[in-house]
């Protein structure tokens, strides 16, 4: 059977949640590196929507972070588990996936660009990660189309900025409540709920473990933004969870 392919942006947390998924799970993969908005016609002929990951596994093509998961632990349960046994913990650890997916994920992501997005060089390394020669010189004369679209598509502008700012912080009061005597979210050990919230975090909190790190020296209003949740405990917590539970990389990346 040939290794499934993940369809990815290399930055993505949610492409970060199922590499760590498959890690975890011991699976060999190759990635494939995708560029945003290049990205469409190959994503949307195979899946008939527009985001990643995707994942081809077993002639399927299986999107959306949350599905990929859930199909990688119907196939291999014991590989080692993602889900708890216990019915309660199970749902749980589900209500806290979806809760990272929801209220961290797309708020981290718009207040992250924020500071970042009009930095033409480092926008370039990031969004070109994984890329040769020939992807890079088409993205180089694309950049402006893409930059406006990412900002228009994500709302990334001071009210969307705002708006997202209070979120994430209720999001991190909540775990930092949630965590306060717990190593894990949902029982005693390592579950989807983990791997999720860390996962999505991992821009801000900066795991060394993370697979993604920044290509180049980031702007100073990135480094303060990051260093104002700083004192937060869920901070520790994510390079604790990265450190304990992220497995090596087992893909190979194809062009």
């Amino acid at each position: 059977m040939p290794h499934p392919t993940l369809y990815q942006f290399p930055v993505s947390p949610y492409c970060e949640k199922v590499r760590w998924a498959l890690d975890f799970k011991h699976i060999d993969y190759t990635t494939r590196d995708l560029l945003p908005l290049f990205h469409l016609p190959v994503i949307f002929r195979r899946t008939r929507q527009n985001k990643v990951p995707v994942l081809k596994m077993d002639n399927r093509y299986i999107a959306g972070s949350d599905v990929i998961i859930q199909t990688l632990e119907e196939r291999l349960p014991s590989a080692p588990a993602l889900y708890p046994v216990d019915d309660s913990e199970f749902e749980d650890a589900l209500e806290w996936a979806a809760f990272a997916d929801r209220e961290i994920g797309p708020h981290l992501r718009r207040t992250a660009y924020f500071h970042l997005i009009d930095n033409t060089r480092l926008m370039f390394e990031i969004l070109t990660r994984g890329q040769g020669a020939v992807g890079r010189m088409a993205f180089r004369t694309s950049q402006p189309m893409v930059i406006r679209a990412m900002k228009e598509g994500m709302r990334i502008n001071q009210r969307g900025y705002d708006s997202s700012l209070v979120r994430l912080n209720e999001a991190l009061d909540r775990l930092d409540a949630r965590l306060k005597d717990a190593a894990y979210l949902v029982g005693d050990r390592f579950t989807v709920a983990d791997l999720t919230a860390a996962a999505l975090l991992a821009p801000l909190a900066q795991p060394p473990e993370a697979p993604f790190q920044p290509p180049v020296e980031m702007p100073e209003a990135f480094t303060e933004f990051c260093a104002a949740f700083e004192d937060r405990p869920v901070m520790d917590w994510v390079r604790t969870i990265y450190r304990k539970h992220r497995k090596p990389a087992q893909q190979k990346s194809v062009e």
